[in-house]
């Protein structure tokens, strides 16, 4: 079996949750076949405008696909021209259609458009979560279900062996276990705002330490600039910024709790991340998270979309116990999440979607 596993731009700069995925993927396949990944490091010496267009057009070169028994596309694109080979595309969520609002109109449209004809074109889907794959079946109604399988995104071994506590807490000038923390892009999808609000309720409120910081780690991305009021210094907000990836395990291990308040996710990478340390976690009551929280012993602390007292709520009782409630936690197995495992499940479905041709 010979696999081209084509990330498109996501491995691109400063790597988003998915970029890191295709990368951890495509480095733990080589290990178990053959398994080619393009190299676009070319693209990004043009100009930015131009750069999406340079791939379409290399990516729909049939010749590319020659020679190879599957390509993998983990970018939600499947190209036109397909070659000998057979197409899969990973699905990684739907927020171009759930959330039109919080993407770029021309990113938007283009998405909406690529994501609907790649699972019409695609010889096999993968979605990240259970979630992802019941979400597919009702909006692709036509879609046959032998045709969708579901893997998930994995921890980074770069994440999870990174050094001691001491490393980036002090490099970000944190204190251990006095400060939540949030990672991911800092966009509206990631109902921040809400977040921000209501830690800032709570310390006012006296319910949070003026000692107890709330923790950003992430770049900026669409809607950042509707944040920026709320992201001060003195009311214990620390926008940290793209944290590297040696540096991430730390801020996990010394944190009082993980805090993801997405609206909407695809799977959550950083909670499973998050689970690896040991920290609690504290994620809204979506989907993904639910699933996750399910599967993982219901360690989770969960709160519905909208609701600012529970959020409050659960803010002030790890802002105070949080070191504790770490000793008693128990996730359970996480064995899954490790990219020997991902990539092996990834070699059944290739070997499912080849056989079925």
């Amino acid at each position: 079996m010979r696999i081209l596993l084509d990330h498109g731009l996501t491995a691109l700069g400063q790597k988003s949750g998915i970029g890191h995925h295709a990368e951890n993927l495509a480095l733990h396949l080589q290990n178990l076949i053959a398994c080619d990944v393009p190299d676009f490091r070319w693209i990004e010496r043009l100009p930015r405008y131009v750069r999406r267009w340079a791939y379409f057009g290399f990516a729909n070169t049939p010749g590319r696909y020659d020679g190879y028994d599957l390509a993998h596309h983990v970018n939600q694109y499947v190209p036109f021209a397909s070659g000998s080979a057979r197409h899969i595309m990973t699905v990684l969520d739907f927020s171009v259609f759930r959330y039109p609002e919080t993407v770029p109109f021309g990113w938007r449209t283009f998405n909406q458009h690529a994501l609907s004809s790649g699972i019409e074109r695609a010889d096999g889907l993968i979605a990240i979560s259970e979630a992802m794959k019941a979400e597919l079946l009702e909006r692709y109604r036509g879609t046959p279900e032998d045709r969708v399988f579901v893997s998930p995104c994995g921890v980074r071994e770069s994440v999870c062996f990174s050094g001691g506590p001491e490393e980036s807490v002090s490099k970000f000038g944190l204190e251990p276990f006095q400060y939540f923390l949030f990672v991911g892009d800092l966009t509206r999808r990631k109902n921040l705002r809400f977040l921000l609000e209501v830690f800032q309720d709570a310390r006012k409120a006296g319910g949070l330490g003026r000692g107890i910081s709330l923790a950003l780690a992430g770049k900026p991305a669409w809607g950042y600039s509707e944040l920026a009021n709320l992201m001060r210094e003195d009311e214990g907000v620390r926008c940290l910024g793209y944290v590297d990836e040696r540096l991430l395990g730390s801020l996990y291990r010394s944190c009082l709790a993980f805090v993801f308040p997405s609206s909407y996710e695809g799977f959550g990478i950083p909670i499973v991340e998050a689970m690896h340390h040991g920290a609690p976690v504290i994620a809204s009551e979506i989907p993904t998270s639910v699933e996750l929280d399910r599967r993982h012993n219901r360690q989770m602390f969960m709160f519905p979309l909208g609701d600012r007292a529970r959020l409050r709520e659960i803010l002030t009782h790890l802002g105070r116990n949080g070191a504790a409630v770490r000793q008693g936690l128990n996730y359970g197995d996480l064995t899954r999440y490790t990219y020997d495992s991902i990539a092996r499940e990834h070699l059944e479905i290739y070997a499912r979607v080849i056989g079925a041709h």
